[in-house]
């Protein structure tokens, strides 16, 4: 059950935001005297220049056949340039978000009575989402559960970055470090014990366990850790996408709550690979509105691969 994969030679691998602290500084410089719409433009020249180097460019073009089916060259190339704009975009929105520009959005919130009516079971709430959209966006919207809402992941940035982006950061959730070893869950378990949120995402499995399941016509792994987490502390699992359309606006959607279980060895298997099975045909409903916001420029369908380095963050050229 167990699935690896394979980051050598990839941006996505490197666990750190490309451009790194100038990068940043340009940006947040160009929100706060041009504005966030003109800082847009700013997206442009980047996602041209990781069109013309990114090493994700064929994985790139890899989803996009499953997705369009068979294109021309230059409409292929065009697409790709769209996809990596679309990332700029999404990019400059996060910066802005943490650096409290959330009035600069219009937020709309569809499916939010499932994660109120998990909630008031009072066992905590996992949240598993993807490389969709933006996920800061959605975090503002989560501030209004009035519970904490803690969001994992590993960072791996150099200390002036980190210092550059806890600095700009209003962020309304917290943030729970990964370090990929199994003592990760300890804290997890025990924020979803205390009633609290725990996000995570659950479109790559970084070396973690994770079962094959049919995804845009094709098997892919997906990691089955946040179920059998979800199952040891007692409490609901729901799936949420955020999309970006246009405005700025961004369009969440939350589906309803499963609730894991831990099942005898004999029948443990078959369950996870229904609860991924399920995972993947939510995310893929949403991407069909927007496919070319999975930001997870990566060969996702190949059988097999070498281990991986710990989940990175977002990068302007690659993926998160």
């Amino acid at each position: 059950m167990a699935s690896k994969e394979r980051t050598e030679g990839q941006w996505s691998g490197s666990g750190r935001l490309r451009g790194g602290r100038r990068g940043l500084r340009i940006i947040l410089t160009s929100m706060r005297f041009l504005g966030l719409r003109l800082t847009y433009i700013l997206a442009v020249p980047v996602a041209i220049f990781c069109t013309l180097v990114s090493p994700d460019v064929p994985a790139t073009m890899a989803y996009h056949r499953r997705v369009y089916g068979a294109m021309s060259v230059w409409k292929r190339w065009w697409r790709v340039l769209r996809h990596f704009y679309e990332f700029g975009l999404a990019i400059v929105d996060r910066l802005a978000v943490l650096g409290g520009m959330s009035n600069k959005f219009s937020f709309e919130f569809e499916g939010e009575h499932h994660l109120r009516e998990a909630l008031a079971e009072g066992k905590g709430l996992l949240l598993l989402t993807g490389h969709v959209g933006n996920w800061e966006a959605a975090g503002h919207l989560l501030s209004r559960l009035d519970v904490p809402v803690n969001v994992t992941g590993f960072d791996r940035e150099p200390p002036e970055v980190r210092e550059l982006l806890n600095k700009s950061s209003r962020a309304s959730f917290r943030l729970l470090p990964l370090t990929g070893s199994a003592s990760d869950t300890i804290p997890l378990v025990a924020a979803l014990k205390r009633g609290e949120v725990v996000a995570m995402l659950g479109d790559r499995a970084y070396g973690s366990p994770s079962v094959r399941v049919p995804f845009l016509d094709a098997p892919a792994s997906f990691p089955v850790g946040a179920y059998v987490m979800a199952a040891v502390a007692g409490a609901p699992l729901v799936h949420v996408f955020n999309l970006r359309e246009p405005g700025p606006h961004y369009h969440c959607f939350g589906f309803p709550p499963q609730r894991p279980q831990l099942l005898p060895r004999s029948q443990r298997d078959a369950h996870l690979h229904e609860c991924a099975s399920r995972f993947a045909r939510d995310m893929e409903s949403v991407l069909r509105r927007a496919p070319l916001q999975w930001f997870n420029f990566f060969p996702f369908w190949e059988e097999t691969a070498p281990a991986s380095t710990p989940e990175p963050s977002p990068e302007l050229c690659a993926t998160r």
